[in-house]
């Protein structure tokens, strides 16, 4: 057998043994190449939900790098701000992958990565952080909506403003002078804008420009790129922009696809977590925020008496969140403990 022959053998083998392997085996594999540990975050980015994250991740903690799988629209940026720090501040390399949604604050987490590993379902947004209306539930205006009117009535000024007075002057045949012609075409603006300018609310446009002023520091204080950043903040047209793969790997430049074992571990992710939860919570947000360490622990055998008090204290309180750690050993994935994040008295 020639040497070419051998080794494309040998290539067929290793990729049969790879799509032999269980998820866990996966994982092990991949935390073991990228000297990783690895972590998902699933769901609305809250101040509360951050804080006990970054407590899983410093317990955590074994590798000396970090992967984080992160799905959600967003949420507050503090809280993706203290993640992402927390992550480059504690490990060498801190690699994102996203596999579905990964919105609005959640691009915070692309500023902060040494890498980002995006499949083809993958997409971040723009930066601009989201506020709650007023009289409204459940609703978010963009805090580039303000500043977006205003400037769209500037244009709108300029433009009546140039119109009225060269039609003034051209229609009188230059008997009304420019100074008289000026002062026409600018109470003419004034009385169709006012209306629409009086109901800008001074200290409403005061907490969205303070909004944005806080995205824009988060994203400067995670990438030194000012550009990038304010490419992110100012440069599309809506809060729900899709930004692909693509354009994320022009924007980014650290963009990389998954490779086979990163796209089987997936796919395996998905199945697992949609039977433990209901939900794919890979590539869409969970509904009530789950994060998860998926470093594998070895099974070790525990006295009765010790699974008793487990089982007692599975539920406590822990900083005013409730845990709901479901044992994950069935489809393949011994030792992981699903946190859900549950706010006190909803569930």
């Amino acid at each position: 057998m020639s040497k070419e022959n051998g080794d494309s053998h040998a290539q067929a083998d290793a990729h049969e043994d790879i799509h032999k392997l269980k998820p866990v085996d996966l994982i092990r594999l991949l935390s073991k190449r990228r000297d990783a540990d690895i972590f998902l975050y699933s769901g609305e980015l809250q101040r509360e939900s951050a804080n006990v994250f970054v407590n899983l991740l410093e317990k955590k903690r074994q590798k000396r790098n970090a992967i984080l799988i992160v799905s959600t629209f967003g949420g507050n940026a503090d809280a993706a701000y203290i993640i992402a720090r927390y992550i480059k501040r504690t490990y060498k390399k801190f690699t994102l992958f996203v596999f579905g949604y990964c919105k609005s604050a959640g691009t915070l987490f692309a500023l902060g990565a040494d890498e980002i590993i995006m499949s083809c379902r993958g997409e971040f947004g723009p930066l601009d952080v989201q506020l709650a209306k007023a009289d409204e539930i459940g609703y978010r205006s963009s805090g580039l909506d303000i500043s977006q009117a205003l400037d769209f009535l500037s244009t709108q000024a300029y433009n009546v403003f140039e119109k009225q007075f060269l039609e003034i002057k051209t229609r009188s045949s230059g008997v009304i002078t420019t100074k008289t012609a000026g002062e026409i075409a600018s109470s003419i603006v004034v009385g169709l804008l006012a209306p629409v300018t009086s109901q800008i609310d001074p200290m409403k446009m005061g907490e969205m420009q303070r909004a944005v002023n806080i995205a824009y520091h988060y994203g400067i204080r995670l990438n030194d790129d000012q550009t990038r950043v304010e490419r992110l903040i100012h440069n599309y047209p809506s809060h729900s922009f899709v930004i692909d793969y693509n354009e994320a790997k022009e924007l980014f430049g650290n963009v990389q696809e998954p490779n086979e074992i990163e796209s089987l571990l997936e796919l395996h992710l998905i199945a697992y977590f949609t039977q433990e939860t209901g939900y794919d919570c890979i590539r869409m947000p969970h509904p009530e925020t789950i994060f998860v360490c998926l470093n594998p622990e070895e099974k070790q055998d525990e006295p009765k008496e010790a699974n008793n008090h487990k089982e007692e204290t599975q539920n406590e309180s822990k900083d005013g969140v409730l845990f709901d750690q479901v044992a994950a050993q069935s489809s393949g994935i011994e030792g992981i403990n699903i946190h859900k994040v549950i706010k006190q008295g909803h569930i």
